[in-house]
């Protein structure tokens, strides 16, 4: 079949007049070849209609099915500016036009209805039909126990809560349960909660969502016992990489490192990071690779000594279980926050820093070109255990998280501000109030292009219910 393209943008109707195909060649003028969109542009997560005029024998849209001509078809929601593609079929030829729909955030945080049930301490992933998950953790249901087995499924069209499946094993995110989100869209559990009839301190145990199986999978034990708080992280390969942590010894943390294979649905134990690290975080690259940034190095537990944070970083090699040294941070910190920016570098932000020293709000930029770390300006308001969420528009949301204990004077003080940071500018800007801000919601980029905000804790302790939806 011979293929011409025909290009028919939103300010070219097509009705009536003539296109040119990809070959330079004239099309006749009463060839109709057209796709128009009702809205040329939306707010993200928004549908628009298309509507597509031709003759020929038959017509799809990619990403919708076979359509017919003058007939509207809806789109599914947007989450970014998006391309579609009309092919007719014309006797042996196959003609396109193209249009463009642009998608764009509202900027602004809207509450939603609460959730059935309050957790705190718990994990959430996004899911690849567009929903997402908030697991375990301590809930309203049974407010006297630190971990469960409870799931709740977010559903972005109806925006409501739904009882979900329940966890082969408690979670318990405060300290033993850490989740990576996998590139085939599933997403794995590492470790259980302190009441789990196995796992916590014993064994790690893990659980796997896969999307091509129903329900929750085991897949058996990290080889590397008796660590939490371990950071979990994304493998390119659809693996997943589980790092440092706490043992509770007399230097109560670990450098140790496990790698889960795809291949094989198994845990190996790959040795050590360069440093030992804890709170720290480990953050894919477009490589690849995985850069890991700083990170508690030392204290005990209770801690009679002063905490030590780390500004050193590390990048760890896929392709050869190898950890090497890469430029260090300007400022120590942990339980900060790493975002990978489009042009694939790496925005750091917020976290605790070395007593006396006041928290960072000074920001970096990781450039793995270089392998060195430049400033990218100041926050405005400190904090730590936040999220840093890359936007479909490229911005980075800085949200969530505590006020700082020392500046707070207590743990578990939520901060509302929300910052924006746009890579085309180099700046920050005030992002909208999240407004209640409870310490240890989670925080999960929606397929659509939205960012759920869900549940934490209040001031007491008490675990909340609280939904809202960054747009």
């Amino acid at each position: 079949m011979l293929m011409r393209s025909v290009f028919c943008g939103l300010a070219a109707a097509m009705a009536l007049g003539a296109c040119s195909s990809g070959d330079g060649e004239a099309l006749s003028a009463s060839l109709r070849l057209s796709l128009t969109p009702s809205a040329p542009a939306v707010f993200v997560g928004e549908r628009t209609r298309l509507t597509p005029i031709f003759d020929g024998d038959g017509a799809s849209i990619d990403g919708i099915g076979r359509v017919a001509s003058g007939v509207a078809v809806e789109t599914p929601p947007l989450s970014r500016a998006t391309t579609f593609t009309l092919r007719v079929d014309r006797g042996d030829e196959q003609l396109e036009a193209q249009t463009t729909v642009q998608a764009t955030y509202r900027n602004r945080i809207r509450v939603l209805g609460s959730a059935p049930v309050a957790q705190t301490n718990h994990v959430a992933a996004a899911l690849p039909d567009g929903r997402a998950i908030v697991m375990g953790g301590n809930t309203s249901e049974s407010p006297l126990i630190p971990d469960s087995t409870l799931t709740q499924i977010f559903d972005p069209a109806s925006e409501e809560f739904a009882r979900g499946p329940d966890l082969l094993f408690s979670a318990d995110a405060g300290r033993f349960t850490s989740v990576a989100a996998l590139v085939s869209g599933g997403f794995l559990l590492a470790g259980s909660g302190l009441n789990a009839p196995v796992g916590a301190l014993r064994s790690v145990v893990t659980q796997l969502f896969d999307p091509a199986a129903p329900g929750l999978t085991p897949v058996g034990d990290v080889p590397t016992r008796g660590i939490f708080n371990r950071t979990a992280t994304s493998l390119s390969d659809g693996g997943a990489l589980l790092t440092g942590g706490l043992v509770g010894a007399t230097n109560p943390v670990s450098g140790s490192a496990d790698r889960y294979n795809s291949a094989d649905q198994k845990w190996h134990a790959i040795g050590q990071m360069l440093d030992v690290r804890v709170g720290h975080t480990a953050t894919p690259l477009r490589d690849g690779r995985v850069l890991i940034t700083g990170g508690l190095t030392c204290c005990q537990v209770p801690n009679p000594s002063a905490e030590f944070y780390a500004s050193t970083a590390e990048i760890y090699d896929p392709a050869t279980d190898t950890f090497t040294p890469t430029g260090s941070m300007s400022s120590a910190r942990g339980n900060h926050a790493a975002a990978l920016l489009p042009d694939g570098r790496v925005l750091i932000s917020g976290g605790d820093g070395n007593d006396p020293a006041v928290p960072p709000l000074g920001t970096e930029i990781f450039d793995p070109a270089s392998g060195q770390f430049s400033s990218a300006g100041d926050l405005q308001a400190a904090r730590d255990s936040h999220s840093a969420v890359t936007l479909t528009d490229g911005r980075v949301l800085v949200i969530g998280g505590e006020v700082p204990p020392e500046l707070a004077g207590r743990v578990g003080v939520g901060v509302s501000a929300t910052e924006i940071f746009d890579p085309a500018t180099g700046r920050w800007s005030a992002g909208p109030a999240l407004d209640p801000a409870f310490y240890t919601a989670t925080v999960t980029m929606l397929s659509n292009g939205k960012v759920l905000v869900f549940g934490g804790q209040d001031a007491g302790g008490s675990p909340q219910a609280a939904a809202a939806l960054f747009e």
